[in-house]
């Protein structure tokens, strides 16, 4: 193989096309580690300004070249910590001179290689910043500005462009796991999260509206929220005419809080019985889907439900319900008719906590009839929260709550980012 196939192939392996790899060679640090250190050669004769970004390879543009060679971190070959070194020129360009820039570096003066950035920008996606740190053997706030930045480049800003969002869900989120909260706009037909707001209820939804415009929001066909976070205000007195959906999510959550209180009401003193211990430590049980529980589960279920009506009518009209939400129905007469069979059949219980949901559900029929018709997946605000709640559980908490944004956006607005590219 001759020299110049050789050199082809080594620009190739280090990604670097137009420049010669000269030598490699293995350097001892101040810190005692061992360093490989690729030395490079510009040969394609062609110069960088880092401001213009123009390319030129007159002689005349060239000032001189630098003292001293500098180098980029790169990927790591084998068990060496890995360098480029060239030599730059400085350029007459933009009325002065200036430090040519090449290619392959990483966005803003990070002195890392482009794939490197971008190895560390895909880790971060999948580890909590500081293993990502240990990993590259870099500091904690250079990861994560490596972190913001490839999540800038892929959003184009600082958050993700609105685009013309039909139908929106609305949502709140826990910031910090206690009281602080994010307010979460996800555009429903695209399957992503377009606005991150501070703060919740009707404040907090008015400035995504008045950023989206008047004419955004008469755009909006229709909303999927709940019913207590204080964003109705808001939804009527900038979109009236969209179709109001009540999140299903919320109906489930009713429902499973009005079990729980009758399985507090129950078993809320010492239980006597060795089955009363049991579902009064175990009252997940009660709560889960019934299709999602095992065999065992299921007959330890029936047990309590043979010992005891009041639970086993409370758990038959929460499964009820559930089944009247999954039913694709295509005539609304029809889930009309067996909405009021389950209102009657919460009377015939005469559970007070299921007659509170039953009322609730009745004065916003038209808002759950909604969900059958709209063609927008519900479940998708809830599956949002439970990645973001994903997110601050693996980072333990996050301080920041500009960089929390951003891990948001990075998660539920971005599928396939450019910027954060790995291959194993």
């Amino acid at each position: 193989m001759g020299n110049g196939k050789r050199d082809d192939v080594s620009s190739t392996l280090w990604g670097v096309h137009g420049f010669r790899v000269m030598s490699a060679r293995v350097e001892e640090t101040d810190r005692g580690r061992e360093v490989l250190v690729v030395r490079l050669e510009n040969v394609s004769g062609g110069h960088l300004c880092p401001t213009c970004g123009k390319r030129d390879s007159s002689q005349q543009r060239l000032a001189f070249e630098e003292s001293e060679p500098r180098r980029w971190r790169d990927c790591s070959l084998g068990q060496y910590e890995t360098y480029v070194e060239i030599t730059p020129w400085r350029l007459f360009c933009c009325g002065g001179t200036r430090v040519e820039t090449f290619d392959w570096e990483a966005p803003g003066d990070r002195r890392m290689t482009k794939r490197f950035f971008e190895r560390i920008a895909a880790l971060c996606t999948r580890l909590p910043i500081q293993e990502v740190a240990k990993m590259v053997r870099l500091a904690w706030q250079t990861v994560c500005s490596v972190d913001k930045a490839a999540t800038r480049l892929a959003l184009g800003g600082e958050r993700p462009d609105f685009g013309k969002p039909r139908w929106i869900g609305v949502d709140e989120v826990s910031r910090t796991g206690g009281r602080v909260f994010f307010t979460i706009v996800s555009d429903l037909e695209s399957g992503r999260v377009i606005y991150v707001g501070d703060g919740k209820g009707e404040e907090a939804l008015a400035a995504f509206f008045d950023e989206l415009g008047p004419r955004g929001c008469r755009r909006i066909r229709g909303v999927v929220s709940d019913l207590g976070s204080g964003f109705l205000p808001a939804i009527a007195r900038y979109i009236p005419r969209a179709e109001h959906v009540l999140d299903r999510f919320h109906i489930v959550q009713w429902l499973n809080e009005a079990l729980n209180k009758v399985r507090r009401r129950i078993f809320g003193g010492a239980p006597e019985d060795e089955l009363g211990k049991h579902l009064k430590a175990e009252k997940w049980l009660l709560l889960s889907a019934y299709e999602t529980l095992s065999h065992g589960d299921k007959l330890l279920l029936a047990r309590l439900e043979e010992a005891n009506k009041p639970i086993y009518d409370a758990h038959l009209l929460k499964e009820q319900m559930r089944w009247l939400l999954l039913h694709p129905w295509v005539y609304l007469k029809s889930f009309r008719k067996n909405f009021e069979a389950w209102v009657q059949a919460v009377n015939d219980a005469e559970l007070p906590e299921f007659a509170a949901v039953a009322r609730r559900l009745a004065a916003n029929l038209p808002k759950v009839e909604a969900g059958f018709h709209c063609g927008v997946p519900l479940g998708f605000v809830e599956a949002v929260n439970r990645t973001i709640g994903e997110i601050r559980r693996r980072a333990h908490g996050l301080r920041d709550p500009e960089y929390y944004k951003f891990k948001i956006y990075q998660r539920c607005s971005i599928p396939e980012n450019p910027y954060a590219a790995i291959v194993l």
